[in-house]
């Protein structure tokens, strides 16, 4: 191997590793829009959206927001998240038949919900840890809410 050749290569590694530090982002991906965006009204992509209500003295309260439509946006790999003391509303569009659904830690649900209604969880996120919510009927995962320390 000539010098041109390594040092071709060597320009190769560099310039893939510029490429890859430069499309990663500082922040995780939280599966949901950023803080600056409005709740999508057509429950089309099962996404989170936070709004800030209150930034007076450091204090910011905010409403976490996630809508999942059943058999659509339901069972995604990304945990939504969330943050002790945070209000998580989360609203169920059931399109399909009557189900039964239940977020496991914070004993909410158990009402039937009809075929085409919706059901809608708002609570404070006083608990920390992993929850699951699911359908009580198929056994099915709904989705997974990640509540952490502020």
């Amino acid at each position: 191997m000539n010098k041109f050749s390594i040092a071709k290569n060597s320009l190769i590694a560099v310039a893939l590793s510029l490429a890859t530090v430069a499309c990663s982002g500082s922040e995780p991906y939280s599966g949901g829009d950023d803080a600056s965006s409005s709740q999508d009204e057509s429950y089309g992509d099962g996404s989170e959206s936070e709004t800030e209500s209150d930034t007076e003295a450091g204090v910011v309260d905010e409403i976490v927001e996630i809508d999942v439509v059943i058999g659509q946006t339901s069972g995604s790999a990304i945990p939504f998240q969330a943050t002790l003391g945070q209000t998580v509303r989360i609203t169920l569009l059931n399109p399909d038949a009557d189900d039964e659904f239940h977020l496991h830690g914070y004993d909410l649900g158990g009402d039937v919900t009809p075929a085409g209604q919706e059901e809608v969880f708002e609570f404070t996120a006083d608990k920390l840890g992993t929850f699951e919510l699911e359908s009580h009927v198929t056994g099915d995962w709904i989705l997974t809410l990640v509540v952490e320390e502020p």
